[in-house]
């Protein structure tokens, strides 16, 4: 899997920065969720749970997806702007149920 990131744009205002890629995973399965954050994390020299999933989008057959992450300096930060949802499916919080 290769990660290339094809726009980084600065959003000041909710102190995030909004990264778009294009996700390489020729003759493979769609990466999970958990190893997509992980490389992103360490390609962008943060913490793993500074970043953040938004969408993925797998371009059917030709081992290609879109992603859009959002990338915070603070995981409070994001524990503030960002759903619960995407939250839970990033892995920065855990659902009561599953403890």
């Amino acid at each position: 899997m290769e990660i290339e990131i094809q726009k980084q744009i600065d959003n000041k205002l909710l102190e995030r920065t909004e990264v778009y890629t294009l996700i390489k995973h020729y003759g493979e399965a769609l990466p999970s969720r958990d190893a997509v954050l992980s490389k992103l994390a360490a390609l962008l020299n943060k913490e793993r749970n500074q970043v953040v999933l938004i969408k993925m989008d797998a371009q059917y057959g030709i081992g290609q997806s879109d992603a859009l992450f959002h990338v915070y300096d603070s995981v409070d930060r994001a524990l503030k702007v960002e759903r619960p949802h995407l939250l839970k499916r990033s892995g920065i919080i855990k659902d009561e149920k599953e403890e």
